[in-house]
């Protein structure tokens, strides 16, 4: 028998998830941030090097034991990160079993479809796009931050909402619906309260928070302010996904467009319409479809893919399987 282990190494946490060839969960481990960025390689290491022993003591084995190890890992944006982590993590960690290293959008995508290519876009603290063609190349444009060019995520959606408060208080822009919502969301009597507070520093965005939802919530009720938000952010993610699928020359190819992350679970469809819009433009006979599984099972695909055909028998006892090991460990492994 062989088994794979499956590594999702992000910001909040660190899942590890280790499988037979046949698809059958054998053990799962949960850490804290497993990405150099946030506390430094050293703690990072601990908590991949948690997560990993937890999963392979819940299934009986040792690494000894693992074909191949599939890995998704915020922060490895460059291919130094890549160099770096894998010299001061993962050769460490792992030695010499067989491995494949992608950024944690890869793994996203990989758990978020079927199918073994397909482009994903990630939008909620921030935004990615990436994407794997039917040749096995891959590419990614964004998720570096809104400095080098990531403008839509739920924050920023947010801040445009709290923006347009301001502007229609100074009447340069209508009435928005958007004012309202935010005044009652920061607990104030009316908008001038609400400016104040903010002025001074006694109430902050993060006081505010989520923001996105009141955009999205005022969109749903047509609120033209908080639409031509969303009609913005669609425009722009639509323009993320296309330049991965002209770099991965699949603007012709049907393919899954995998969404994920919080802001396509706001009420008001106006931003997934204006991206849908966007994408079939260039990309006619792409589906966008909600994640099949969470990135730590894309993960785990990634290294069962270095020895095993992952045909639909696999999966579909992966899918069994998941549900019983989700009620087992008390996590929900597949995206919806």
């Amino acid at each position: 028998m062989k088994y794979y282990l499956g590594l999702d190494a992000g910001g909040t946490k660190t899942f590890c998830l280790i499988g037979d060839e046949h698809g059958n969960i054998k053990g799962f481990g949960i850490a804290g941030c497993g990405s150099y960025e946030y506390y430094g390689v050293a703690p990072a290491a601990a908590e991949n090097q948690k997560a990993v022993q937890a999963a392979l003591a819940e299934a009986g084995l040792a690494l000894k034991d693992i074909s191949g190890i599939g890995m998704g890992i915020a922060g490895a944006d460059l291919p130094e990160d890549y160099e770096m982590l894998d010299r001061e993590i993962y050769t460490p960690l792992f030695g010499q079993i067989p491995r494949v290293f992608r950024n944690d959008s890869m793994a996203a995508l990989r758990g978020g479809t079927r199918e073994p290519y397909g482009i994903v876009i990630a939008c909620g603290t921030g935004c990615v796009c990436a994407g794997v063609n039917p040749q096995g190349r891959h590419t990614r444009v964004g998720g570096l931050g809104e400095p080098f060019g990531d403008v839509v995520s739920g924050s920023s959606i947010g801040l445009r909402g709290i923006q347009a408060v301001m502007q229609a208080r100074d009447a340069i822009i209508p009435p928005t619906l958007l004012t309202k919502k935010f005044v009652d969301r920061g607990g104030c009597a009316d908008v001038e309260d609400l400016f104040y507070k903010l002025y001074r520093n006694q109430l902050t965005h993060q006081d505010l928070q989520p923001m996105a939802k009141l955009v999205f919530d005022a969109a749903c009720e047509g609120d033209s302010a908080a639409v031509e938000i969303l009609e913005w952010g669609g425009r722009y993610l639509g323009l993320m996904i296309n330049a991965v699928a002209t770099k991965l020359e699949m603007r012709q190819n049907e393919f899954d467009l995998v969404t994920a992350g919080g802001v396509f679970k706001g009420r008001s469809p106006v931003l997934m319409n204006v991206m849908s819009a966007v994408v079939h433009g260039d990309c006619p006979l792409a589906r966008i479809v909600m994640p099949v599984f969470e990135p730590v099972v894309g993960a785990l695909l990634l290294g069962m893919e270095l020895g095993v055909q992952v045909d639909q028998t696999v999966y579909g006892n992966l899918e069994r399987q998941l549900i019983e090991a989700g009620k087992k460990y008390q996590v929900n492994f597949k995206a919806n």
